[in-house]
């Protein structure tokens, strides 16, 4: 055969093939991680930011390989870096950005209309990490649901302290379900002003919206033994007619409860405890008395109310919504058969 003839061309034929495949003599085969971690593997490599500060690029293959990315190339995520150069002359600045959005096409939109963009311009580092991103139902992911306190409070501390001593704070550290977190109340990607009339703690939207999903769900208080009467009892209040009547002064969910520190009324820190009521209420009205605030505040006027009052102001209602009908409705039904013996009247 002429092969075994020719034995010495093999090995060069073979070595033409490989460089062939491998994108040809001078470039570097950048398919997998292989190449990038033997030099990231190395827990002191490091370089100094614009500050001056110290950053470490030490990748662990392991901890990458449990990630939510395991399945993707160091270059799929890293574009710009694809030649040698990387290594020899260093990475420019253009080629340390990371596009997410050419996977998360709809999550950087969302972005990118946020405050974080607009105002701070942070990335998506900031709060999903880096190499080692967890799926967002894993307890160990910095975006997981009780984690995210510790992850927004990085950049918002007083706000996370505040909520980690509220009602809804501690109940989400105890793991309890449906217990709303930093995104519950502001969204996740799209994270808006409260000034902006499309956030949902927009005073427009907190008694609305963003409130009632929790506290006028019925299957959140049926597992939680709450009800939904300080919601509809607000709606019929002063208050809560202004309000929905587009009053911007009209106090809401917030004003009396207060907004990261909510507190239950047994608490003494409580803006709702009875020894603080009247201070309370006394940001809008600066002339209330003791008395001012003590009676029953989420009280629904019904024939079936939990005290006598209720049941009274029920039975009036009853009694005014009857008397309405029998007025109104004789004073129609008079003048109608007024008209049709008139209409008969005049025929000949």
């Amino acid at each position: 055969m002429i092969w075994r003839k020719n034995k010495a061309w093999i090995v060069p034929l073979g070595i033409l093939s490989l460089l062939f495949f491998l994108g040809g003599p001078g470039e570097t085969a950048w398919g997998g991680n292989a190449q990038c971690l033997s030099c990231h593997q190395d827990k002191d490599l490091a370089k100094k930011d614009a500050r001056g500060k110290k950053v470490s690029l030490y990748v662990s293959e392991d901890l990458f390989g449990k990630s939510v990315h395991a399945g993707i190339s160091c270059t799929d995520c890293h574009t710009r870096i694809l030649d040698d150069a990387h290594a020899g002359k260093g990475v420019k600045e253009a080629d340390r950005k990371v596009d997410c959005g050419a996977c998360h096409e709809m999550s950087e939109k969302l972005f990118k209309t946020s405050v974080h963009s607009l105002r701070a311009e942070i990335a998506c580092k900031e709060c999903h990490g880096h190499h080692y991103i967890k799926p967002l139902t894993d307890p160990r992911s910095v975006t997981y649901r009780t984690n995210l306190i510790q992850t927004c409070g990085a950049c918002h501390p007083e706000e996370s302290e505040q909520f980690g001593g509220s009602i809804h704070g501690v109940e989400l550290s105890r793991g309890r379900p449906n217990q709303p977190t930093c995104t519950t109340c502001h969204g996740t990607h799209a994270i808006r002003a409260k000034s902006d009339p499309e956030s949902p703690v927009h005073f427009r939207k907190v008694a609305i919206t963003t409130c009632p999903q929790c506290h006028a769900a019925e299957r959140i208080m049926r597992e939680y033994r709450f009800t939904t009467q300080p919601v509809r009892s607000y709606y019929d209040s002063f208050h809560g007619l202004s309000y929905r009547g587009g009053d911007a002064f009209s106090a809401n969910c917030a004003s009396c409860h207060g907004v990261h520190d909510i507190r239950p009324s047994s608490d003494p820190k409580s803006m709702i405890h009875r020894d603080n009521l009247q201070q309370t209420c006394g940001t809008c009205h600066p002339r209330a008395s003791e008395n001012f605030a003590k009676g029953k505040i989420h009280s629904v006027a019904s024939i079936k109310g939990e005290d006598f009052g209720e049941k009274v102001v029920g039975w009036v209602r009853v009694v005014y919504i009857l008397l309405i009908v029998m007025v109104i409705g004789g004073l129609t039904f008079f003048n109608f058969m007024d008209w049709l013996r008139k209409t008969i009247d005049r025929k000949p």
